[in-house]
């Protein structure tokens, strides 16, 4: 049996933006333009078992949702009668022939309690003829907004809504598009417009983002205790702001921490940097809850694939993997103060080399971004050309993605 090599994860956004579910994309090996594995029933099962075995289901998704694609064979084959129905939504091809064998299938999960939806509906009298047999079992109807015409999406919400059946919008690649859907009255959202917001030109990141900043990109440099000293020590309110955080740890056991030496100590290198991240969160520029974001989950996560990524192509340069992990965590930094790259820069601690990558997708870093963006967007194509570039295969990729779904649902 072949390993797959990697699994793409898109996040599925409520009405308020935040993520309610993701759908998992199982994939073989992205270096080869013919599919190793020629059963979809076979493909997914192996996808199955790397999740509940390899990544595990709670570091993937959370306390959220998975939407799973399912053919005809899989239905039929009763592929997911062993998963935990609180977590996994079954998706309907949009290709799957409806008959008395389907019905029957549909209505053995829907008894088992999970949920169905239909996927890549369109919205006309073939589809609908086609699947009003599923209707009275299906939660969601999911419409690509690229194949229905405005008219039909508002249509379609109008006409679903009646049976209680939710609308969820795919395909939503910018903020005009998904308030069109939202004002369509769509309950849930697919898409990449999180990563194309309506910018706000002349905003920048204030000065203590930029220090932050700074000190995540100095501790992943994995800097002396000393210079980390001096480095924290310069930034007098963050300082104190770190000895508030230690002190308030209820496992303090030895009096009052009062050194910012000692606090480095106690609390060790990696806290530093997740309180840190956890500071940067909480800046006013960067919104309200910020960690059910998707935008916040995406840029800790492309921040730690690409510090992945950089230790893999050389464990022993630290100066490129904490480069790599910035540039990972800058490169939505647009996003989340809904300001253009160029104005955010040049108060952030990015260099030449992270600056061509960051905005011109250029040298090593640019490849690595090339390769987050080329995962996030499933593009196998653009996966394989990346990875050749980068002198990386599929097993490598595989686990930079496993510890980056690790690391980034436990922190």
């Amino acid at each position: 049996m072949h390993s797959l090599a990697y699994l793409a994860r898109q996040p599925i956004l409520d009405r308020d933006g935040k993520i309610y579910a993701y759908e998992l994309l199982f994939r073989d090996s992205p270096e080869s333009d013919i599919a190793v594995i020629a059963s979809d029933v076979l493909a997914t099962a192996q996808v199955l078992e790397n999740v509940l075995n390899n990544i595990g289901i709670q570091r993937l998704i959370g306390k959220n949702k998975a939407f799973v694609n399912c053919s005809r064979n899989m239905l039929l084959d009763n592929l997911f009668g062993l998963l935990n129905p609180k977590y996994f939504v079954l998706e309907v091809l949009e290709d799957v022939e409806v008959d008395d064998a389907i019905v029957k299938a549909v209505q053995r999960y829907k008894a088992l309690g999970f949920e169905l939806a239909l996927d890549d509906f369109i919205f006309n009298e073939e589809f609908i003829t086609r699947f009003k047999p599923l209707f009275p079992y299906v939660s969601y109807v999911k419409m690509d907004i690229v194949d229905n015409s405005l008219q039909s999406m508002a249509a379609a919400a109008t006409f679903f809504k009646t049976m209680g059946i939710k609308l969820l919008a795919e395909k939503v690649e910018d903020e005009a598009t998904f308030k069109r859907c939202e004002e369509a009255g769509y309950d849930y959202f697919q898409g990449f417009f999180f990563a194309k917001p309506e910018l706000v030109t002349g905003r920048k990141i204030d000065a203590t983002s930029a220090t932050i900043l700074q000190l995540l990109l100095r501790i992943k440099s994995r800097p002396s205790l000393e210079d980390l000293c001096d480095t924290l020590s310069a930034h007098e309110d963050i300082s104190q702001n770190l000895l508030r955080f230690v002190n308030s740890d209820a496992q303090t056991r030895h009096g009052r921490i009062a050194s910012v030496k000692d606090a480095i100590v106690w609390v060790g290198m990696q806290r530093i940097q997740e309180w840190l991240m956890l500071m940067l969160y909480a800046r006013p520029e960067l919104g309200m809850t910020p960690q059910s974001s998707p935008l916040f989950q995406n840029a800790s996560h492309r921040a730690k694939f690409l510090e992945s990524l950089a230790r893999t192509i050389d464990e022993n340069d630290d100066d490129f993997c904490a480069k790599a992990f910035m540039v990972g965590l800058i490169s939505r930094m647009d996003a989340l103060v809904r300001a253009p790259l160029e104005t955010i820069l040049p108060d952030a601690p990015a260099d030449d080399e992270m600056q061509e990558a960051l905005l011109n997708r250029s040298g090593r870093l640019g490849a690595l971004l090339r390769l987050a963006d080329a995962v996030e967007l499933d593009d196998r194509d653009s996966i394989r050309t990346s990875l050749s570039e980068l002198k990386l295969n599929s097993a490598q990729l595989k686990l930079c993605i496993n510890e980056t779904y690790s690391f980034t649902n436990e922190h």
